[in-house]
Protein backbone atom coordinates (compact mmCIF):
# COMPACT_ATOMS: atom_id res chain seq x y z
CA UNK A 1 0.00 0.00 0.00
CA UNK A 2 1.27 3.23 -0.99
CA UNK A 3 1.25 6.34 1.05
CA UNK A 4 -1.02 8.54 -1.12
CA UNK A 5 -3.40 5.13 -0.51
CA UNK A 6 -2.62 5.22 3.31
CA UNK A 7 -3.92 9.00 3.00
CA UNK A 8 -0.31 10.14 4.25
CA UNK A 9 0.87 13.34 3.55
CA UNK A 10 4.75 12.37 2.52
CA UNK A 11 5.75 16.20 2.21
CA UNK A 12 6.47 17.95 5.44
CA UNK A 13 4.14 21.60 5.72
CA UNK A 14 6.47 24.85 4.77
CA UNK A 15 7.55 26.78 7.89
CA UNK A 16 7.78 30.49 8.61
CA UNK A 17 11.32 30.59 7.62
CA UNK A 18 10.66 28.55 4.29
CA UNK A 19 10.98 30.51 1.15
CA UNK A 20 7.68 31.41 -0.97
CA UNK A 21 7.88 28.99 -3.38
CA UNK A 22 8.07 26.27 -0.85
CA UNK A 23 4.64 25.35 -1.12
CA UNK A 24 4.73 24.79 -4.60
CA UNK A 25 4.40 21.52 -6.33
CA UNK A 26 4.61 20.14 -9.99
CA UNK A 27 1.79 22.63 -11.38
CA UNK A 28 2.89 25.88 -9.86
CA UNK A 29 6.83 24.80 -10.91
CA UNK A 30 5.25 24.03 -14.08
CA UNK A 31 3.39 27.51 -14.06
CA UNK A 32 6.47 29.70 -13.05
CA UNK A 33 8.42 28.09 -16.05
CA UNK A 34 5.96 29.00 -18.43
CA UNK A 35 5.84 32.36 -17.04
CA UNK A 36 9.70 32.64 -16.96
CA UNK A 37 9.88 31.54 -20.31
CA UNK A 38 7.25 33.70 -21.65
CA UNK A 39 8.27 36.75 -20.67
CA UNK A 40 11.46 35.91 -21.65
CA UNK A 41 10.37 35.29 -24.65
CA UNK A 42 8.24 38.19 -24.98
CA UNK A 43 11.28 40.77 -23.79
CA UNK A 44 13.56 39.17 -27.06
CA UNK A 45 11.21 39.52 -29.27
CA UNK A 46 10.31 43.21 -28.62
CA UNK A 47 13.06 44.41 -30.03
CA UNK A 48 14.97 45.78 -27.34
CA UNK A 49 18.51 46.93 -27.43
CA UNK A 50 21.61 46.83 -25.11
CA UNK A 51 20.70 50.29 -23.96
CA UNK A 52 17.64 49.02 -22.13
CA UNK A 53 17.46 48.32 -18.66
CA UNK A 54 18.83 44.64 -17.91
CA UNK A 55 16.70 44.02 -14.82
CA UNK A 56 13.57 42.43 -16.89
CA UNK A 57 15.66 40.13 -18.25
CA UNK A 58 16.92 39.14 -14.51
CA UNK A 59 13.53 38.82 -13.22
CA UNK A 60 12.14 36.68 -15.88
CA UNK A 61 15.31 34.54 -15.01
CA UNK A 62 14.93 33.91 -11.61
CA UNK A 63 11.26 33.11 -12.46
CA UNK A 64 12.30 30.66 -14.84
CA UNK A 65 15.06 29.03 -12.72
CA UNK A 66 13.13 29.11 -9.71
CA UNK A 67 9.80 27.19 -11.57
CA UNK A 68 12.70 24.76 -13.14
CA UNK A 69 14.74 23.66 -9.49
CA UNK A 70 10.78 23.65 -7.82
CA UNK A 71 9.72 21.18 -10.87
CA UNK A 72 12.82 19.41 -10.45
CA UNK A 73 12.60 18.57 -6.87
CA UNK A 74 9.33 17.86 -7.33
CA UNK A 75 10.07 14.98 -9.35
CA UNK A 76 13.17 13.88 -8.15
CA UNK A 77 11.46 13.15 -4.70
CA UNK A 78 8.52 11.60 -6.25
CA UNK A 79 11.05 9.34 -8.02
CA UNK A 80 12.18 8.08 -4.45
Amino acid sequence: MSDRERDLDTEPAPTGDAPWWAGLRLTGGLVLAASGLGLLVWLLLSGGTADNDWSGYYAASKVLAIGCVVVGTTLLSRRR
